[in-house]
């Protein structure tokens, strides 16, 4: 029978020692990655929850603005996906755990976690200045705010829209359909486009 007063001690030791092992490891980050290491992707759960649990603590929606001190310390945001590197205090804590996410500078943190076209982008979180593709309009715009006027197209999403140094190839690669000298003219707002030369029926 378990129903002594020993019974009752031996079981309420064993459940504290279970309930200490469990905290330790849900505040280490260790519970998490045992979890994602252990279940199969055939059991049905959402892999896609499970990993961002895994690798950031969390599956709460992403906030809008970031907040809080400056800390001197740059990590990598795949969190709320910005494309830059943040000096918020809030890495992950597996970051804060091995400091090769870390960085004194945002020009490290950037060099090492967003290279090439993503580079300018991570430095700038105001736009890198170069060309994306409005397929809305079906023109390229400048990867910069629009309020800023001009040809600027609001900011690049860093993981979807790809970036081009001049407009004449982002009409190239990304409006091939289009007459690529009136899709740059028109990126460009300029009304310099004289046709092809070419004559058609109508």
């Amino acid at each position: 029978s378990c129903s002594s007063p020993a019974d009752f001690a031996r079981l309420s030791t064993i459940a504290n020692q279970v309930s200490t092992i469990i905290n330790d490891s849900l505040t280490s980050g260790q519970f998490a990655v045992m979890l994602r290491a252990n279940i199969s992707p055939s059991s049905g759960i959402n892999q896609t929850i499970l990993d961002c649990l895994v690798v950031w603590g969390t599956i709460s929606e992403a906030r809008t603005e970031v907040d809080g001190p400056r800390t001197g310390v740059f990590y990598p945001d795949w969190q709320y996906q910005s494309g830059t590197c943040l000096e918020d205090g809030n890495e992950p804590l597996y970051m804060k755990k091995n400091d090769v996410w870390l960085f004194s500078s945002l020009e490290g943190c950037c060099s090492r976690f967003y290279s090439g076209w993503n580079f300018n982008k991570c430095m700038n979180v105001r736009g890198s200045g170069l060309w994306f593709v409005d397929h809305m309009n079906e023109k390229c715009v400048t990867d910069c705010k629009d309020e800023n006027g001009g040809t600027c197209g609001g900011l690049a999403n860093p993981l979807s829209d790809r970036l081009y140094s001049d407009p004449k190839s982002c009409c190239e690669s990304e409006l091939a359909y289009r007459f690529k000298d009136l899709c740059e003219a028109e990126s460009l707002q300029s009304n310099c486009y004289a046709g092809t030369g070419k004559f058609y029926s109508g």
